[in-house]
Order: structure tokens, then C-alpha cells, then sequence
């Protein structure tokens, strides 16, 4: 086994001597083989001393003791030996004789000990070896020695004597041409490598995306952006093969950007963007941006701009649902009959139940919906569906609405059938009404706040990590900003909190 400095001087002669594996072998006395698998292990960026595991035999202690036993019992076999007993391979064999102590012992016994090569047969030998008595294998062999012997001893006689000995000549001009041809593959790959690193990285810095390796993730715009900015570095036909981008879309890309009037709006709308969850589609972007900028701005453009930008709302693929759970007590009548329009707040209001799936349980949400603004006025989360769920929300909005007489409308749920919830209906005057059984459109406007919510909030998120108490604050904030600042078209593109407050203006 060679250390470290061994490979790594043996590594270093090897450049000097401008990749001759034979010629420093034979300087080194290391195998040319062994030489080469450096070699590899450092172009290819492995380890040079790599701990190898150490494979679980599949035999058991037991089985080796009977194997070696049998072994040395019955004539010191190896083959004999696994073809009685069915196991193991001959080279296993061999491996475990080799480390058993009757062997080490039975070797030190055998014979007697290897006589001292002279001087003048190692004189002989190196002079065959110099006169092409035979090839360096068999001169070895004819002495009894190896390869790596046998030129040491060259090294150490040849100019003592005199001798000629052939020697490659020193390479003179050009490489030959199957080192040339690696050394250009090299510096071709050297120069690939560093020409993607370069790009990930400018990518990185321009565009602030950690794509990996994903050139697909970028707009043809981002790509040009991105080659433009290493175009006196790196070749520009690389680049675009390496990006995935057409010669003619770079160049025409190039040309767009200098004459973008709308440059400044880009990281303008990626900011309002990601402020209110990453929901908001071109119609509710444009007031937002238009207020920031002081001028109107047209839909088209706030479109192209967000579709060029990636600035896609995330929308799940719908899935079936059904409500019904069966008959438990007389149900009230329909009054809303899918009107869910209201002239003033606390006329209409409409309520249900929604869950979210955590790792460590659910999270129930009780709203109450206003039909005049379309948002929650106030809200009960908890982690069991009880009936104090309903019944606090319902307390909450009394407080708020006060002896309005508004109809609340409800699915057939129990909650909403039980006495307590009946108790505080008829108490403080509201009027109740129920959906269909089984006919979730009859409030359909409830199911498309949860549908919006899950869509802003829920489903765009990883909340894998995340536990139900870690939750409920995140939960609660969102509904604080969806109730306070998040602007609806049908309202003027204003909050429902701006859009309550206008309201009170104009009716005093």
C-alpha cells in the first residue's frame, strides 16, 4: 500500500514527464498499471486513497473452521477441498488459508531461506537485459526476480559499467497524437465545465434563481440575459447550445431588452407579488401597480409582463366533494336561494366548516362570511370540529353585528342543528337558513372563499415540518390580511376594510 506522498510525487512525475506512463514506472519502480489508476482517479475527481468496505461475508465463522480444517487434513487441496464441501470459491479458499496461522507457520518451516542474490549475477542480469537477451519478463524471470528488481539493479549498475542501455528518447516537439488528442479532449471538458459554472453562477446573481442544472426553468428572456452577460468570455454558439436557446430568439431577445421601456416595472411586480402570497391575477396586479407608479397601465401589459416574469397563481386540480352526512333533526328553509348579494353589512352572512391536513392532526376554521363584502368578519381555529367552534364564532359576530336581524345561511351540518347553536339563533334574532341535502352550490359563495384560501394560502405551501401549533398563528395572520388588505375587482379594487369605511362615509 503507497501513502499519499508516493502517489502524489509519483502523480507529479508523471505531468513532467508529459503523460509516459512506461518511462516513469520505470523510474519509480511502480507498476504502469498502478500509475494509470492514479492517474484516472485524479481526472476523474476521486479520492486517491479511498477506503474500500469491507464486504460481510456470506459464510459464517463455523463454516470457515470446517473448510480450513478439512483443507489441511486432507492434502492441503483447494479444489479437492470446495468440491466436497460445496463451498466456498477457490480463490475465497486461498484467501483463508493464507491467513490461517498453520499456514504462516507451515511456510516458515518449508525449505530453507532465500539465498542473497550476488553482485556479479546482478550484473549479468542488467547486461542481458541492456544487450535484448530476451524481453525485461524474461530476463526477470531467468534470475528470479521481478521487473521492478531487475531495473533497480540496471539503475544501479549500467553507468558504473559502462553499458549502453536503450532509452526512449526525450519527446521532441508536438505530444504524440493519441496524448494530444487526450490532452484536447481535456482542456475541452476543463473549458465545458467551467463554462456552465459560469452561467449557473450568473444566473444566480442576475436572476436570484437556484435552478440547479434546469436551464428550462428560465423565460427565453432570462436565457439572453444570461448569455449576454458572459458573451466576451465564452463563445456564443457554446452558450446557446448549452442553454437551449436558438441563435435568432438570442439576438432578437438582445434587441427587445435594450428597448424594454417597461424594465423597471419587473422587479416592481415581483415584489408586490410575493407581498400578498403569490395570489393575485393580472386584473388585481394592475391598481396595485398603477398605485405605486402614479399612471395607468394596460391589462395586456401587466399580463405579458407577469407571464414573462413567471408570476403564475398556483391552481390545484379540483376535486370531488360531498358534505352530506344524513338526517339528524328538521332542517330550516332555504331563504338565500343562491342571492348572495347584500345592500348593506349584516344583511346577509353565510358560515361552514373547512379543515387542514397537518402532520400532527387537522386544523379546523369556522368563518363567517358578509355577503355585502364577500370577506370573513371574524372567525374561530381550533383542533377538534366541536360545537364550541361554531358557537364562539357566532358569539364573536353579535358582538360585531349586533341585533341586526341578518339571515345566516348554513349546509346541513349538525353543528348547525344542535340546540346550542339554535338557542343563540333564535336569541339574538337572526334568521336561520340551510342548503339543500347533498347541494353544496346553495353556498357556493362560502365553498369559493375556502377554495380562494386553500388556493393563496394552503395548497402552495410545504407544510410537511410544519405542526398544527405552528399553524394556527400563520392561518390567523392570513385571514388578518385577507380580511384587511387583500383588494377584490368587484369592490373597486379595494379591501373590504377600505371598502366598509367608504361605505360609512357615504351613509352618515
Amino acid at each position: 500500500m503507497y501513502d499519499i506522498k508516493t502517489i502524489e510525487k509519483t502523480l507529479d512525475l508523471l505531468d513532467r514527464y508529459e503523460g509516459q506512463f512506461a518511462k516513469t514506472a520505470r523510474e519509480t519502480g511502480i507498476k504502469v498499471g498502478t500509475i494509470r489508476s492514479w492517474f484516472n482517479k485524479r481526472r476523474n475527481g476521486v479520492p486517491l486513497l479511498a477506503k474500500r468496505r469491507k464486504k460481510r461475508s456470506k459464510w459464517s465463522e463455523g463454516q470457515r473452521k470446517a473448510a480450513l480444517d478439512y483443507y489441511f487434513e486432507h492434502g492441503e487441496n483447494a479444489g479437492r477441498a470446495c468440491k466436497k464441501l460445496g463451498y466456498p470459491s477457490r480463490s475465497m479458499m486461498r484467501i483463508w488459508v493464507r491467513e490461517d496461522p498453520r499456514f504462516k507457520k507451515r511456510k516458515a518451516t518449508k525449505g530453507s531461506p532465500r539465498k542473497a542474490i550476488d553482485e556479479e549475477t546482478k550484473k549479468k542480469a542488467v547486461a542481458d537485459l541492456a544487450a535484448r537477451r530476451g524481453s525485461a519478463h524474461e530476463v526477470a524471470l531467468r534470475y528470479g526476480v521481478s521487473r521492478e528488481t531487475l531495473y533497480a539493479w540496471r539503475n544501479e549498475f549500467a553507468d558504473a559499467e559502462g553499458m549502453e542501455i536503450r532509452k526512449i528518447p526525450e519527446r521532441q516537439g508536438e505530444p504524440r497524437e493519441d496524448l494530444r488528442r487526450q490532452i484536447k479532449d481535456l482542456e475541452a471538458e476543463r473549458n465545458r465545465l467551467r463554462m456552465e459554472n459560469s452561467m449557473l453562477r450568473k444566473a444566480n446573481e442576475l436572476l436570484k434563481k437556484e435552478m440547479g442544472a434546469d436551464y428550462s426553468l428560465l423565460s427565453n428572456r432570462e436565457k439572453a440575459l444570461v448569455v449576454g452577460a458572459l458573451e466576451g468570455e465564452f463563445p456564443i454558439a457554446r452558450m446557446l447550445r448549452a442553454i437551449g436557446l436558438k441563435k435568432s430568439t438570442y439576438f432578437y431577445e438582445k434587441k427587445a431588452a435594450k428597448t424594454d421601456k417597461y424594465a423597471p416595472l419587473r422587479p416592481l411586480m415581483k415584489e408586490i407579488f410575493a407581498d400578498n402570497y403569490r395570489c393575485y391575477g393580472y386584473r388585481r396586479m394592475k391598481p396595485l401597480v398603477e398605485a405605486r407608479i402614479g399612471k395607468p397601465l394596460s391589462e395586456k401589459v401587466v399580463m405579458r409582463i407577469m407571464r414573462e416574469e413567471r408570476l403564475a397563481v398556483y391552481r390545484p386540480k379540483p376535486k370531488k366533494y360531498s358534505s352530506y352526512m344524513g338526517e339528524i333533526s328538521p332542517s330550516a328553509e332555504n331563504v338565500i336561494k343562491r342571492d348572495f348579494k347584500a345592500e348593506k353589512p349584516f344583511q346577509k352572512a353565510l358560515t361552514d366548516i373547512t379543515e387542514f391536513s397537518l402532520r400532527d392532526g387537522k386544523v379546523y376554521l369556522s368563518p363567517m362570511i358578509d355577503c355585502f363584502t364577500g370577506c370573513p368578519i371574524n372567525w374561530t381555529i381550533g383542533k377538534s370540529p366541536n360545537s364550541l367552534l361554531t358557537t364562539d364564532m357566532l358569539d364573536k359576530t353579535h358582538e360585531l353585528a349586533g341585533d341586526s336581524g341578518m339571515v345566516i345561511h348554513s349546509d346541513r351540518g349538525f353543528h348547525y342543528r344542535i340546540p346550542a347553536w339554535t338557542d343563540r339563533m333564535e336569541k339574538y334574532g337572526y334568521v336561520r337558513s340551510m342548503s339543500k341535502k347533498g347541494c353544496s352550490p346553495d353556498n357556493s359563495a362560502c365553498e369559493g372563499f375556502f377554495g380562494t384560501m386553500k388556493n393563496e394560502f394552503y395548497y402552495p405551501n410545504d407544510w410537511a415540518s410544519v405542526s398544527t401549533d405552528e399553524f394556527i398563528p400563520q392561518l390567523e395572520k392570513y385571514l388578518v390580511w385577507f380580511r384587511d388588505k387583500r383588494i377584490k375587482t368587484r369592490l373597486g379594487s379595494k379591501s373590504s376594510k377600505e371598502y366598509l369605511l367608504e361605505y360609512e362615509k357615504t351613509v352618515q
